[in-house]
């Protein structure tokens, strides 16, 4: 599923979207550092993430933001992590 940003106040939209179209500017050579500003701000968030969101993009060749991936905690670490609270409440 696609990261979806908010533009201000108004709707949300998907993160892929937004930097699809920053993708096709930059194809065509009319990306400007204000349309990067531009985003961003619309978006809420930093010019630096939207440049880092199209460095991704280029990477990996998908506009979406990459799935996260969850961490699970080992039984292993259940038990020191049950030993260690042992510990501090004797």
């Amino acid at each position: 599923m696609d990261q979806e940003v908010r533009a201000g106040r108004g709707p949300v939209l998907p993160r892929g979207l937004v930097v699809r179209r920053l993708l096709e500017r930059q194809q065509a050579g009319e990306l400007a550092t204000r349309h990067v500003r531009a985003v961003a701000e619309t978006v809420g968030v930093s010019e630096r993430t939207v440049w880092r969101w199209l460095e991704q993009a280029k990477a990996t060749g998908r506009p979406e933001a990459p799935a996260r991936q969850g961490y699970v905690v080992s039984d292993e670490v259940w038990e020191l992590l049950g030993e260690a609270g042992a510990m501090s409440r004797s």
